[in-house]
């Protein structure tokens, strides 16, 4: 029987992307709960989530790092078929766990793509958000520190209207001399 070829292959590990991925692992054990897929503001959460479903089923967290087998742990073809079927089930696992209205893969190619280079996505990602995030905290706080400065200014005057006023008053009333009291 021939093997068909789709003609899609994964351009790290030029793999076919439709090998079945022969695992253990449960349909099921895939998903994250539901607070910890991937959003807008939980990413540590969802690192060490994922980083854990890896480390449970024995997969190597190089698959975060390198797009192609590590010389180290690929000795010979079946090492590389391993490491190619590891890296889909390892983009399987964080796709799944991505919300979608957090980041929508449907409009990118990512078919292509390894583990580590989707890893490396959602990790730009991240730090788009947190420096989204801390420019809106910096503006805020420019904006807060010109009006507490506004509202110094304006105390300021206030302050010092008073003073006058009240060195007006002072100058102008006759105070009576004061009386002594008692023998």
């Amino acid at each position: 029987m021939a093997k068909i070829d789709h003609g899609y292959h994964n351009r790290a590990t030029s793999h076919p992307l439709y090998a079945s991925i022969s695992s253990n692992m449960l349909t099921s054990e895939l998903f994250l709960p539901d607070h910890l897929r991937l959003g807008p503001d939980n990413w540590l959460e969802f690192k060490l989530a994922i980083e854990t479903i890896f480390r449970m089923k024995g997969l190597p967290l190089t698959h975060f790092k390198y797009t192609t087998c590590p010389t180290a742990l690929c000795t010979d073809q079946t090492a590389h078929e391993r490491w190619a079927a590891d890296d889909e089930l390892c983009k399987a696992v964080i796709l799944l766990n991505v919300r979608s209205e957090h980041m929508h893969f449907a409009a990118m190619e990512h078919e292509q793509w390894a583990a580590a280079d989707l890893w490396a996505m959602l990790m730009r990602r991240d730090m788009e958000i947190r420096g989204d995030v801390w420019d809106k905290w910096m503006w805020l706080g420019r904006v807060y520190s010109g009006l507490l400065g506004v509202a110094c200014v304006v105390l300021y005057l206030m302050v010092q209207q008073l003073w006058w006023v009240y060195t007006d008053l002072s100058r102008t009333r006759a105070y009576p001399p004061p009386t002594k009291l008692g023998p």
